[in-house]
């Protein structure tokens, strides 16, 4: 049974920008072609290296990698897992990136076939548990999201990989930050989400129960793939209680490991406004220069301005 989480969030990348009206453009060409998946940078790579090596030296060792479905977290991925000797289990929308709501449709991930080509240890069998919304999500949705989908990975390891204990999921801020809060069940909970951070999560009480109704007594699905452009996200009970009866954070951000110690740090300012060149959410990451310049820097500036 399932009793540590590692969550992860990919190195630092290359940017992309987008206009009002949805242009794509990435400084550097993603070998996706995808211009919202931009490819890692070469100090990125060192740190998804160091990150592999950290995690491979813990004594609860991950034994199972599911990635969120962009090339810069299979970059991620592909040193850790082959740190630790394993594959990579499968990437899901669950954990994908957060691109907030908009008029027009933003860029799907690549397929899992795609990515294969790029990572022959990405196993292509696995059934995602969700497909993005191509037209966004609010702040409160990328938070349900990851709480439906994390219901339905730990169930879905524990039910088929009984003798899987840990495993790591390679994500992006914003969802690394929304997971961390729903699998201890606290909204505001302050989440570090450096470049290649790692946190950690213990699980409370192994004998409890998947719950199979949203907050209005609804059932919700269980199986299959959930696509949220033809419904919307199923709202889990999981505010104040935690996925499945909870976990604990025993460690948060930790970045400790990294040569360059924390970088390009990111935190919730409340839900997009789709009125910049550049809008909060995207994926495009503040600068330090930026953000001391916003709310000063330490501890105050990173605190949360919006409520879900």
């Amino acid at each position: 049974m399932l009793e540590t989480i590692y969550i992860v969030r990919h190195g630092f990348r290359s940017n992309w920008v987008v206009s009002n009206s949805g242009s794509y453009d990435a400084t550097i060409k993603s070998p996706t072609g995808i211009p919202s998946d931009p490819p890692l940078t070469s100090y990125g790579v060192d740190q998804a290296k160091q990150l592999g090596a950290h995690l491979a030296g813990l004594p609860a060792r991950p034994q199972q990698i599911y990635s969120s479905p962009y090339y810069r977290c299979l970059q991620t991925a592909e040193p850790i897992a082959k740190a630790l000797g394993v594959g990579i289990q499968g990437i899901d929308g669950g954990i994908a990136e957060w691109f907030g709501v908009a008029p027009f449709d933003h860029p799907p991930p690549p397929t899992a076939e795609l990515l294969s080509s790029f990572f022959p240890i990405l196993n292509t069998a696995y059934t995602q548990i969700i497909t993005p919304a191509a037209r966004g999500e609010t702040m409160a949705q990328v938070h349900d999201r990851a709480a439906y989908a994390l219901t339905r990975l730990i169930t879905h390891v524990d039910e088929t990989y009984p003798d899987v204990t840990a495993i790591v999921l390679v994500s992006h801020a914003a969802t690394v930050i929304a997971a961390g809060r729903a699998l201890v069940g606290d909204p505001e909970m302050s989440v570090g989400a450096g470049t290649c951070s790692c946190s950690v999560y213990k699980r409370r009480d192994p004998s409890f129960a998947a719950e199979w109704v949203d907050v209005d007594g609804k059932e919700v699905p269980r199986t299959g793939t959930l696509d949220l452009n033809q419904r919307t996200v199923p709202v889990l009970p999981w505010r104040g209680k935690g996925v499945l009866g909870g976990w604990s954070c025993e460690v948060n951000g930790d970045c400790s490991f990294l040569a360059g110690g924390e970088e390009r740090n990111w935190w919730f300012d409340g839900d997009e406004a789709w009125d910049f060149s550049i809008a909060k959410g995207t994926g495009v990451e503040k600068t330090l220069a930026e953000v001391e310049v916003k709310t000063g820097d330490g501890a105050a500036g990173r605190a949360e301005h919006a409520k879900i």
